[in-house]
């Protein structure tokens, strides 16, 4: 059962997902049109890798879903199949 904190944090995430979508395709439509989907997921993972130095606290429960820990994310992008560039 959620809490009426976890609706707040569900309702604030999806907003903040919600306006990174609005601002990436406002400032770089032209961008993401030519580059492949692989090369956008890539260049995102690593502005988020630089927005999360390994010293700060993990923003949440210290997971970005329910299945994948925050550590894991970049590393299970990068490792994958259909996005690792080969």
């Amino acid at each position: 059962m959620n809490t009426s904190r976890e609706m707040t944090h569900d309702d604030e995430i999806l907003a903040l997902r919600q306006q990174l979508i609005s601002s990436l395709k406002f400032h770089h439509c032209e961008t993401l049109q030519k580059i492949p989907l692989e090369a956008a997921v890539r260049a995102m993972t690593a502005a988020w890798d630089t927005c999360h130095p390994e010293d700060l606290p993990p923003y949440g429960s210290g997971t970005s879903t329910a299945i994948i820990p925050k550590g894991q994310i970049s590393k299970s992008i990068r490792e994958s199949k259909y996005f690792s560039g080969s």
